[in-house]
């Protein structure tokens, strides 16, 4: 038997990058997989593609995560059509490289927004539905940016160190009734949101020198820590950070 076998699972940023990449991975595992996302193009291909292996989920939904109602909408289609959600990945996320002293408000405001007030209203309102059934997973996507500072990145590293503290707070909160919260730190994988920023030969080489593994990661390496997290065999697992990493936080750089 998969291991996500039967489960329904929701993946906002589910259709490009780390989020498409766990959104197959549960696929394969047996899940039903919701993916959704703002784009309708992105989120039309993913549900097709989902369809024709097998998956039953045939709505396509976008969804902003700073949308409460957008959410809410979601949530009351796949509890129409399942009656409850098993698991729920937080991987939407907005990226910004520019020097601390050139960022301007509305750009701060934009990052902060998608990444920690989104991360907060998905799993609020998924984390009711949850809460109610007794039973449930969450699983946020944090970085290395939670833990350590990455240069030009003031807003994505202030954001996703919010993520891994909310991230503890609603696990502490929570999981004596039934719902785990849990987070996935990823070291650095090509993705669109990054692309431009890895196109610097200089700043791949210096990641690289600090990662053990000496290379970058690839997003379907961040399937088996996710459903490890989605799945029954973490029952008794709540509140951590896990790192995907490579081995670049336990790195002293020396």
């Amino acid at each position: 038997m998969a291991r996500l076998d039967g489960a329904i699972a929701v993946v906002f940023g589910g259709t490009s990058g780390i989020g498409e990449s766990i959104a197959t991975g549960f696929l394969r595992e047996g899940a039903v997989v919701i993916p959704v996302s703002r784009s309708e193009e992105k989120v039309a291909k993913a549900v097709e593609k989902f369809a024709e292996q097998g998956n039953p989920w045939k709505a396509r939904i976008c969804v902003d995560v700073t949308d409460e109602q957008q959410i809410n909408k979601l949530c009351d289609a796949v509890l129409g059509q399942f009656g409850r959600i098993d698991v729920m990945v937080c991987s939407a996320g907005a990226y910004l490289k520019k020097p601390a002293e050139e960022v301007s408000l509305s750009e701060w405001d934009a990052v902060i927004r998608t990444n920690l007030t989104g991360t907060f209203l998905t799993n609020r309102i998924v984390g009711t539905v949850m809460l109610k059934q007794g039973k449930g997973s969450i699983i946020n996507i944090g970085s290395l940016g939670s833990s350590v500072a990455l240069s030009n990145t003031l807003p994505y590293c202030a954001s996703k160190a919010g993520v891994v503290m909310l991230t503890r707070c609603l696990s502490s909160e929570w999981c004596k009734r039934g719902v785990r919260v849990n987070a996935i730190i990823p070291g650095v994988f090509p993705t669109d949101l990054n692309r431009k920023a890895l196109s610097d030969p200089l700043r791949v080489e210096n990641i690289l020198r600090r990662t053990p593994m000496g290379r970058l990661g690839d997003v379907s390496e961040l399937i088996g820590a996710t459903v490890f997290l989605a799945c029954d065999e973490s029952a008794f697992v709540s509140g951590i950070e896990l790192p995907v990493d490579g081995g670049f936080l336990a790195h002293s750089g020396f």
